[in-house]
């Protein structure tokens, strides 16, 4: 049979024993082993994470990252000797100092490198501000820099004057920094600023920043064999202790400051802050040489020297977890029982039907312990029982216990208490230990139940928990023994609470106080209060003051935060110091022996004691002083004492007119014992002065705001004891008078003016009267009342005119000056000093003026300025040149012109030698229009400005542009503007032809050039000068059908457009310029007269740049010959203009255009600005070039749309060949081809090579017809174009169907393989290109048999049965017998290799931008000469590198599977011929065909064939 439990309780050693059975037999052990791992050298720093999970080991090779549960492993960051480490407070950087002087900062989650920064010192300390934004390090060469983290910029360096920093920590708050150098000093900077705050004399022994610590407002120093703690504000000793001695100890803090972990050698001990006493110590197998605890307490880790480091688990009181709704626990938490008790009801409720209901225990529980705090005795049993049925845990046992204690059943409440730690984990052992003492002490068993938590400090690592809980045990015992009355017993009670009291909260007591309705908030201040109130009792006043003195100092904003407590520090000194009244025996003997006393004093004391002045703070936080003093009557201390203590408290509190009332009855109460007391008298002084300043500064800041009467009441009480002061009576005498208190303002005027070094006079309070009196700005008044006055009449008019002045009525104040010159005598103004202030006044008064008429001027008021300009021009002021400036600005901005001009010639002639009078008559001059005067000012104001004495005026010419500059400037615009014109225009004016010379003249000569030169003066406005520029060069072009007898450019070139002899063709010029001259232009060409066709540079130069010439004109004019006035929809189409190739390009370069019929009437009477707008026009010309009026319009000169530009000019006639070819050099803007009338056909070829070439575009060969001469590639007519380009080029294959084709070519790998290299070999070749007139044509070439003649009767077609190609046709108009060996050639290498951009039909802009022209309305031209040129065919592309386009992003095997699809359809192929030549070269000739050659590979041929025929054919 199991042995019968332990009868009444069970003794500490026992519970133990119980608990360790328990844990074994569920399979765990009380104490986890410590936690061994290996690392690699010595662990010379550690630290945990801020989250406590990990640990942080610096080292040789940089910063492992450790589990604190495991010692795993998690990251290793690179660094070479870390000598310090540092985790920002919110957990997001780790820092490091090496040896070498290297600072890092690394992502404390991805372990990533932040920055680095290299240093030239070893760095012995770094921490983190509390806000996580900034770093402190401590380095070896004497300074601690602070870096900002954001920026990664260096911001505060501490300097430490050649000592080595070996610490550097921030306060808690941020705040501060304290630093240790290797020498005796400890300094504590201001964070923000760098000041140095406090130096301390004293000596760090730990480096690497592990022998400075901050707690709170102090710092702990370490040195050898002994801890200091020092007040950081004052650099005071608070209190030191020995520790272990050692050479270098290492140290850790705890989170809450309350104990330090100290190694030296193989031992680490724990030490309290407070008692300075040691707690406990850990033996370690091994020297150590860091160590580190946990922030939550939970673990410390210890750094060995042989490269190990120990985790260990701290033991410590852990509570257990309540698991309810955090709305009922807060309601019992704040005592909220009852509403505590009904949720919990309702919750147990919902239990059943919701998922919480495998915790009904835990509330079944949690309301047994409220109902029991209710004295629900029954129902709280019930709920605890019902608790364990459910399910037996931790909380129903420890219900159970309370509430049979509170049955009375205390042995039942052992046993259940006992029952508990079968069910309780090991983390939780320690609380119930903890609750089964509490449990016992509430029993009765006080001396057992303190014992017990003696035993459990000596055995928890983590002792706060049960210090605090053992203190309150102290407290209950100190409180029953005083209602037992005894107070001696009570005295030690609470002396012992004091004494064991710790500050720190945590989950344990607070489940502590809601069980057992313990309250820990405070308790250390509530002990200090019970501990005073036994002393008092006990008969011990002093003592108990001394106590209250030291609650104060150190808890005082808790007391004072608090009214009752407050006022429980009132009362309590007064009973205090009432009972030290009737004790005078121990106040006499303490001192007859010499003893100080901070409680009594007697009335030689040089100062009220401490206590009397904590009485008065107390008291006067609730009372009024006059209470206070009168509660004061049974104090021992001096009535005096009384007195200063309660003055010197209002004082404090800012409360400075009870102050100066108190004061006031002191003095009238002991006036006599005052003056005969020394250092009475002299505190009175000292004091009153203090409070006068305050009082004085009270009065001004009401006087500030118009609180007339608290200033008055501030003044007077300033000046109520007889210590007077002259400028306070100065103060009060203004707020008289500003409340109309003339008699009163005079009063103090002259008790001023008696006191001796007064500064006051009777100018003050005229002064003062003269600004009452304007405030109605009647100044003629004033001055009226002011007859009687004894003052001289000029002082009056002068306090008059500054009074006016001040009070901004500047132009009554003039008025009065001048009322005043007019009424006395020269003699009395220039009499002593009146001639200066005479001459200030009009100074001030024009200046002020002049900003007033200015700021009219900034608010559009020009007749306001006007007439403070003229006011200061009326007292002649000292800026007389610059006011009629300013006023000649006015007059300009109201047009009065002769007023203006009128100031600028007083300007001008009231100093010669300034230039801002020129300036002015410039700008004046201008503004009439006379700009021939205005630039010759403006080049006399340079002069001037050149000339002057004043460098700052040398300097400033540089600021203006002279008028030769901005003429230069308007020719080189002009000269831009007209480059890309034509060579010759017609001058509308005249009718004659100008060239570029005279066209830049004409322009240079109109009046608008004088007016851009008179108006820019500081910048040239460019844009303005182009705009003007660019108006007047629009040129209108003519487009129409040559006729005979066209007025040539030797016929027009010396007379006149309209002096030319009656002509139709005269006519028609002389109808086309009147025509531009109505429109408003300035400017026409006709290619009639304005070409000089001899020249042969000018004729080329045209032929190119004609498609510019109209592409740049205002307005191109067609001229309709043939289509009559009654014209109709189609005879734009059916003219003669519609068929000539000439006309193609003036029709598509032109941006605006109109037709006019032979009679000059609009064609089909469209009254549309351009006709290119009109829907009529433009469907007509749709039709007829079968090209959309959108595409038109986007057709660009140059090598781009070859085909689609070669199709529109194929429809097109001449009347000369070569004009076939010539007519396009603008449109694909070829300058390279000399215009050679009478080579024929040959004009055609060497276009199309030379297009062919620039463009790589092998389309220009696919045609079928008559060869040309130059290249047997090339075709002889122009016609040929109208052919489609697409019936040569394999078809486009859909990308379905393309997808398809490549996945079924995927699977054959030699295939693949011949593929990619035909692929390759492709792509290497360039573009075809000729070399003279023979051509360069990269091809696959097929050789075809011997063909036979299949049809000759119509057409002769010739047959043959290819290999490659199966039964081929062709038709042609040679023989095939009489040819050497034929081959079919495949050039369409672009479409095969997904190239086909550069074939394509679509009308696409080149990337050239086109000039600006003066018919553009563009606001900028570019300053770069030739920037508009499109670069030469040389530049754009060569045979060696010829232009490629980029192929779509995929990969090279799909390219090369693409590629042998293309092969496989239909292509139109050339037939050419081998033919030999001299030099016995292998070159081809081109057999012409009638037809398009279509032919398909077949699936047969192997791609090796293909391979073998790729080659690059010389083409003659």
């Amino acid at each position: 049979m199991q042995a019968a439990p332990c009868p009444l309780t069970l003794s500490l050693s026992l519970l133990h024993c119980v608990a360790h059975d328990y844990m074994v037999n569920n399979g765990r052990e009380y104490r986890d082993p410590p936690i061994k791992i290996d690392v690699d050298g010595l662990a010379s720093t550690m630290m945990f994470s801020v989250c406590g999970e990990y640990l942080l080991n610096g080292d040789a090779q940089g910063v492992q990252v450790l589990q604190a549960e495991g010692g795993k492993q998690v990251a290793r960051m690179e660094a070479q000797y870390v000598r310090c480490l540092a985790q920002s407070k919110d957990g997001r950087w780790i820092a490091a100092g090496t040896t070498s002087g290297k600072l890092l900062v690394w992502d404390a989650e991805t372990y990533e490198t932040v920055f680095s920064q290299e240093g030239r010192s070893s760095i012995h300390g770094v921490d983190f501000s509390p806000d996580s934004s900034q770093l402190v390090v401590a380095s070896w060469n004497s300074a601690a820099s602070v870096w900002d983290i954001a920026t990664r910029k260096e911001g505060l360096t501490l300097d430490h004057e050649y000592n080595t920093v070996i610490a550097a920590k921030y306060s808690p708050q941020g705040d501060r920094i304290a630093t240790a150098t290797d020498r005796t000093s400890v300094r504590v900077w201001n964070s923000s600023n760098g000041c140095l705050l406090v130096d301390i004399n004293a000596t760090v022994t730990p480096w690497n920043n592990t022998g400075l610590l901050w707690s709170k407002a102090h710092l702990f120093i370490v040195s050898r064999a002994k801890m200091t703690k020092i007040e950081a504000s004052t650099g005071s000793v608070v209190s030191e202790w020995r520790v272990p001695d050692g050479n270098m100890p290492c140290l850790a803090p705890s989170q809450h400051g309350e104990y330090i972990a100290h190694a030296e050698k193989r031992t680490v001990t724990f030490l309290d802050t407070s008692t300075h006493t040691q707690l406990n110590f850990i033996r370690h197998s091994q020297n150590i040489v860091s160590i580190a605890l946990s922030p939550d307490d939970r673990f410390l880790a210890i750094g060995g020297e042989v490269g190990k480091i120990t985790i260990r688990r701290l033991s410590r009181v852990t509570a257990p977890v309540i698991q309810i709704y955090d709305e009922v626990l807060n309601s019992w938490k704040h005592d909220q029982l009852t509403n505590a008790d009904e949720s919990l009801t309702t919750d147990l409720s919902w239990s059943t039907f919701t998922t919480i209901q495998n915790s009904s225990h835990h509330i079944l529980a949690s309301r047994a312990l409220v109902r029991a705090r209710l004295r629900q005795w029954d129902e709280a049993m019930t709920d605890a029982k019902e608790s364990i049925e459910t399910l037996p845990s931790i909380i129903g046992y420890i219900a159970k216990s309370v509430v049979l204690l509170g049955k009375g059943e205390r042995h039942k409440a052992y046993r259940a208490c006992d029952i508990a730690f079968e069910h309780s984990p090991s983390t939780h052992v320690s609380f119930l230990l903890l609750i089964k003492a509490i449990i016992v002490f509430l029993a009765g068993e006080h001396d057992d139940a303190i014992s017990r938590m003696d035993d459990l400090i000596d055995a928890l690592h983590v002792k706060s928990t049960c210090y605090t809980v053992q203190a309150y045990m102290h407290f209950l015992l100190g409180n029953s023994r005083m209602e037992s009355g005894d107070y001696t017993g009570a005295v030690r009670s609470f002396e012992r609470a004091q004494a064991k009291m710790r500050t720190r909260t945590c989950e344990a007591l607070s489940l502590v106080s809601m069980i057992f309705d313990w309250k820990f908030d405070n308790l250390t201040i509530t002990i200090q209060c019970r501990l005073c109130e036994a002393l008092c009792a006990a008969g011990h006043p002093k003592e108990a003051g001394e106590v209250v003195l030291q609650t104060v100092n150190t808890s005082g904003e808790e007391v004072y935060m608090s009214e009752d407590l407050t006022k429980w520090v009132s009362d309590f000194t007064q009973r205090c110091l009432a009972t030290l009244g009737c004790k005078g025996d121990e106040v006499s003997k303490a001192t007859q022996n010499d003893e100080p006393s901070t409680v009594d004093s007697t009335l030689g004391s040089p100062s009220p004691s401490p206590l009397l002045r904590e009485w008065a703070r107390a008291k006067l936080m609730y009372s009024p002083w006059k209470d206070a003093l009168t509660a004061a009557v049974g104090f021992t201390a001096s009535r005096f004492m009384i007195y200063r203590a309660i003055c010197e408290r209002l004082e404090t509190i800012d409360h400075v007119l009870d102050v100066s009332e108190c004061f006031l009855q002191m003095v009238n109460e002991l006036g006599r014992e005052i003056s005969t007391h020394g250092e009475q008298a002299t505190w009175a002084v000292a004091f009153w002065k203090g409070c006068t300043e305050k009082l004085e500064r009270l009065g001004d800041a009401a006087a500030d705001t118009q609180q007339h009467d608290d200033a008055i009441r501030s003044y007077s009480a300033a000046l109520s004891v007889d210590f007077p002061i002259p400028h306070v009576f100065i103060k009060r005498s203004k707020v008289n008078m500003a409340m109309g208190l003339w008699e009163n303002a005079l009063h103090d005027a002259n008790q001023a003016m008696a006191l001796p070094s007064s500064p006051w006079n009777y100018e003050n309070v005229l002064v003062e009267w003269t600004k009452v009196n304007l405030m109605d700005g009647l100044w003629k008044g004033a001055l009226s009342a002011a007859c009687d006055f004894k003052t001289p009449r000029i002082m009056i008019y002068r306090t008059l005119c500054e009074g006016l002045e001040t009070v901004e009525g500047i132009m009554d104040a003039i008025e009065c000056f001048h009322h005043m010159a007019s009424e006395l005598t020269e003699e009395t103004i220039v009499q002593g000093d009146q001639a200066e202030w005479f001459r200030d006044f009009s100074y001030r008064c024009s200046e002020k003026l002049e900003r007033i008429g200015d700021a009219a001027v900034d608010s559009q008021q020009p007749d306001e300025a006007l007439k403070y300009y003229s006011a200061a021009l009326s007292i002649h002021p000292a800026n007389t040149q610059g006011v009629f400036i300013l006023r000649s600005k006015v007059y300009m901005k109201k047009g009065l012109w002769e007023d203006a001009l009128n100031d600028a010639n007083e300007a001008i002639t009231f100093d010669s030698s300034s230039p801002w009078g020129y300036e002015t008559m410039r700008a004046v001059l201008h503004g009439t229009g006379r700009y021939d005067d205005a630039i010759q000012s403006f080049e006399t104001m340079l002069v001037k400005m050149g000339q002057s004495a004043d460098p700052q005026v040398r300097e400033r010419c540089g600021q203006y542009v002279s008028p030769s500059t901005i003429q230069a400037t308007i020719r080189k615009i002009v000269q831009r503007t007209i480059r890309h014109s034509p060579r010759v225009l017609i001058n509308m004016t005249t009718g004659r032809l100008y060239n570029k010379t005279e066209q830049a003249s004409a322009f240079m000569l109109l009046p608008i050039v004088n007016e851009l030169v008179s108006s820019m003066t500081t910048r040239i406005d460019r844009g303005r000068i182009k705009r003007e520029v660019r108006q007047f060069f629009r040129y209108v072009m003519l487009s129409h059908k040559w006729e005979e007898n066209e007025p040539l450019f030797q016929q027009v070139i010396h007379i006149a457009v309209h002096d030319l002899d009656q002509s139709p063709t005269h006519k028609k010029l002389q109808m086309f310029c009147k025509i531009v001259r109505d429109a408003g232009f300035n400017w026409a060409w006709s290619d009639t007269c304005c070409i000089d066709k001899q020249d042969h540079f000018v004729l080329q130069e045209a032929l190119v740049a004609m498609f510019k010439w109209y592409r740049g004109s205002a307005l191109t004019i067609v001229y309709l010959r043939g289509v009559r006035s009654l014209s109709k929809l189609g005879d734009l189409v059916r003219s003669i203009w519609n068929t000539r190739a000439w006309t193609l390009q003036e029709y598509v370069a032109s941006k605006v255009i109109r037709f006019y019929t032979e009679d000059w009437t609009p064609y089909l009477n469209v009254g549309a600005l351009n006709h290119k707008e009109s829907p009529e026009i433009i469907s007509e010309m749709e039709q007829a070039t079968e090209v959309s009026a959108q595409h038109l319009t986007a057709l660009r000169p140059g090598l781009s749309s070859i085909r689609d530009k070669l199709r529109l000019a194929s429809t097109r006639h001449t009347t000369l060949v070569e004009d076939a070819a010539y007519s396009l050099l603008g449109i694909f803007s070829v300058s390279g081809i000399p215009a050679i009338y009478g080579e024929g056909e040959g004009a055609l070829g060497r276009l199309l090579a030379h297009i062919l070439t620039g463009s790589g575009d092998a389309s220009i060969l696919a045609w079928t017809g008559q060869s040309g001469g130059y290249n047997s590639c090339l075709p002889a007519h122009i016609t040929v174009f109208n052919q489609p380009a697409s019936s040569h080029v394999p078809p486009h294959i859909e990308d379905a169907e393309m997808e398809d084709i490549i996945t079924s070519l995927r699977g054959s790998a030699p295939d693949l393989e011949l593929a990619l290299k035909l692929y390759d070999r492709l792509n290497e070749l360039p573009s075809p290109w000729f070399a003279a007139s023979r051509m360069k044509l990269p091809s696959i070439a097929f050789k075809l048999p011997q063909l036979s003649p299949y049809r000759t009767r119509l057409d002769r077609v010739y047959r043959a049965d290819t290999v490659a190609f199966g039964m081929v046709e062709i038709k042609t108009r040679q023989d095939p017998s009489r040819l050497n060996s034929l081959y079919l050639v495949h050039p369409w290498l672009d479409a095969l290799l997904d190239r086909e951009d550069m074939q394509s039909g679509a009308f696409v802009e080149d990337d050239v931008e086109e000039p600006s022209s003066p018919g553009t309305d563009d606001e900028e031209m570019s300053d770069a000469e030739g920037e508009d040129d499109l670069p030469p065919l040389s530049e754009r592309g060569s045979p060696s590198t010829p232009p490629r386009m980029d192929t779509a992003p995929m990969d090279r095997e799909t390219r090369a599977l693409r590629l042998i699809a293309r092969l496989r359809q239909p292509f139109g192929a050339l037939l050419l011929t081998l033919t030999s030549t001299r030099r016995r070269s292998v070159v081809y000739r081109r057999v012409a065909a009638d037809s398009t050659i279509t032919v398909q590979l077949r699936e047969s041929v192997p791609l090796s064939d293909l391979l073998d025929n790729v080659r690059i054919l010389d083409v003659l």
